[in-house]
Parts: C-alpha cells; sequence; structure tokens
C-alpha cells in the first residue's frame, strides 16, 4: 500500500482508535475515519454515524468521507452492495480494538471474514440473513 488511503471503520464509541469495532455496519454509532500512507496509519478522527433511520443512505455517507475501504465486524448484502457500486472496499468479520485491526489492515494481513450480520439473535431482521 504505496498511496495514501482514506479507510472507515465501524466502531461502538467515539473513542478512536482505542474503540472497539461495531458488530453490524448500519447501527454502527460511529466510524474512525483513518488515513494510511506506507503501511501507517497517519491520521485519523471519529465521525458520529448518521444512523439507520429513513432517508438514511450508510453507503454515501462513508462515500462522502472519503473512505475507499470500510472495516466492519457484520454487514447485510444491501449494504455491502451499496458500498461496492460506490467503488468502496468492504472488509467484514473483524472485532476488538480499532487500532489493531487497522494496523493489521495498513500492514496487509487482514483478512475479509464472512460478511454476515452478529449478535441479532434469532430472528429475522432486514439484513438478508434469517436467524432463526
Amino acid at each position: 500500500m504505496d498511496r495514501s488511503k482514506i479507510v472507515a471503520i465501524a466502531c461502538e464509541t467515539a473513542d478512536g482508535l482505542a474503540g472497539q469495532v461495531s458488530g453490524h455496519f448500519g447501527q454502527t454509532p460511529f466510524f474512525v475515519v483513518a488515513e494510511i500512507a506506507g503501511g501507517q496509519v497517519t491520521t485519523s478522527r471519529a465521525v458520529a454515524s448518521p444512523g439507520h433511520g429513513e432517508g438514511c443512505n450508510m453507503p454515501s455517507f462513508v462515500q462522502g468521507l472519503g473512505a475507499s475501504a470500510v472495516i466492519v465486524g457484520g454487514i447485510g448484502g444491501g449494504a455491502t452492495n451499496g458500498l461496492a457500486a460506490k467503488g468502496i472496499e468492504v472488509i467484514a468479520g473483524a472485532s476488538g480494538n480499532a487500532g489493531r485491526v487497522l494496523k493489521s489492515y495498513a500492514g496487509g494481513t487482514l483478512i475479509s471474514g464472512a460478511p454476515g450480520c452478529h449478535g441479532h439473535g434469532s430472528h429475522s431482521h432486514g439484513c438478508g440473513h434469517d436467524h432463526s
């Protein structure tokens, strides 16, 4: 990764890189927006998510942050497709400390897992997966 790249990480809190990766893209309360250059994090900031209410277009919001990649624990197929349509790489299945996850991504060692949704119990909730 030689050129600079902006990455948005879905996070549970506004603690920046000290926060935890969010388990669900569409319900994340914050994003950490980080710039990576030369395999290193050069800048980062926490940004409040617009939420998932009516009229919210999370792929457009992420694109507006300047991100070319998004890192999240879980994400539904509609959001994945929406992000892909905007040319945004989706790295799903991440968990734990946002700073460590981002460092792994910058170093080329973070591998995307299954983009399924997590933590919703046994019911269908509109993410394209039936959790029963």
